[in-house]
């Protein structure tokens, strides 16, 4: 492929700093030393499409080749149609859609059939998408931004398990995914007043709960609420890449609760199990498709935890500084075998490249 190929974008962010971005096409764009045209996109060889643009907006005034990056699960969900409505009203307001559309898997379901290539984020989201485009490209996200994990984080007992009274769980994420602690918070408070661990939550102080983007809900009422135990124990740390890394490395296992009741989060790729084994964390998390397929692949069906074993999980595995230790090796080989940068760069040039071709 010439590095000298105009590629348009239509971003989540325009400095590219939205994980979306800078994790994914922006990724690609830096290896390669290409600059992305996001102030005129269509002036430009191919056009790709984040899942924040208005894809029939984009797609009727495209003369290129269109990719769409589709990173949720959103047409595998099935809402109902109260909910699919609702959620195309709130993306017109956010012109990310138009309400002619009726629905917003309507709107998708169209955009997939129209563009030359879909890229998703897992073998679940594939099957689901080749119903509408038979060119369906899976491709995670790059975590080299996460560095590697510190050589002493690997030992049996870490130097930030050895130094700390008190020991942490680690969490990450947009504020508005904070609601899947809601089923298994009794459990998790429990532990935390019982162990006298602490949690750190890396993620809004405040943020918009109604699809990310109306209303305001302070995520401290969330925790005293969920919380009533051991709300004391409980760090909110403003989201940054910094303070992402720095207190992963502070904290002694990382958690991934996830309501399988809600199924477009039941969708979700492994993408946040594959941080936190790049952060250098063993990792305990709920049992959603890719996380289950990753924990065969990778030998750790014991970091599956279901709605009502959080408590005997956490228990277990804070008191079995080897099971952490195997672990998160077991994390950091698949993460070599099945995840390098390098990988990444060859699947983007892979779908680049047949699309233009198209």
């Amino acid at each position: 492929m010439s590095e000298n190929v105009r590629v348009g974008y239509v971003p989540y962010s325009t400095d590219l700093q939205h994980p979306g971005d800078r994790r994914r096409l922006a990724s690609w764009a830096a290896d390669k030393s290409i600059e992305l045209k996001i102030e005129n996109p269509l002036e430009s060889d191919l056009l790709v499409l984040s899942n924040a643009a208005n894809f029939g907006y984009w797609l009727k005034r495209a003369r290129q080749p269109v990719i769409l990056d589709l990173v949720d699960g959103y047409l595998g969900e099935h809402p109902r149609f109260i909910k699919d409505a609702t959620r195309n009203i709130v993306r017109s307001v956010r012109r990310s859609s138009d309400l002619r559309w009726i629905t917003y898997t309507k709107h998708l379901r169209f955009a997939c059939r129209k563009s030359a290539a879909v890229i998703v984020a897992s073998p679940e989201q594939r099957d689901v998408i080749l119903e509408f485009n038979k060119n369906v490209h899976i491709i995670l996200d790059d975590l080299s931004e996460l560095g590697s994990p510190a050589p002493d984080s690997l030992h049996l007992t870490s130097s930030a398990e050895q130094d700390s009274p008190m020991q942490w769980i680690f969490w990450e994420g947009f504020g508005f995914t904070l609601n899947h602690f809601q089923s298994v918070s009794s459990e998790i408070d429990r532990f935390l007043k019982d162990s006298g661990w602490g949690m750190y939550l890396v993620t809004n102080v405040e943020f918009s709960k109604w699809g990310g983007y109306i209303g305001k809900v302070k995520t401290r009422s969330l925790i005293n609420k969920w919380f009533p135990l051991s709300a004391s124990n409980i760090e909110i740390v403003p989201w940054s890449l910094k303070n992402l890394t720095e207190f992963a490395h502070r904290s002694t296992i990382g958690i991934i609760p996830i309501d399988l009741e809600d199924k477009f989060a039941a969708l979700k790729p492994e993408n946040k199990l594959l941080s936190m084994w790049k952060l250098g964390l063993p990792c305990l998390f709920s049992p959603i498709y890719s996380y289950k397929r990753v924990a065969v692949a990778s030998e750790q069906e014991s970091a599956i935890v279901t709605r009502s074993q959080w408590l005997a999980a956490l228990q277990r595995i804070a008191t079995s500084p080897t099971e952490r230790a195997q672990m998160k090796v077991a994390g950091q080989n698949y993460l070599a075998l099945n995840h390098s940068h390098k990988a990444i760069v060859s699947k983007w040039n892979r779908a680049i490249t047949e699309s233009l071709k198209s």
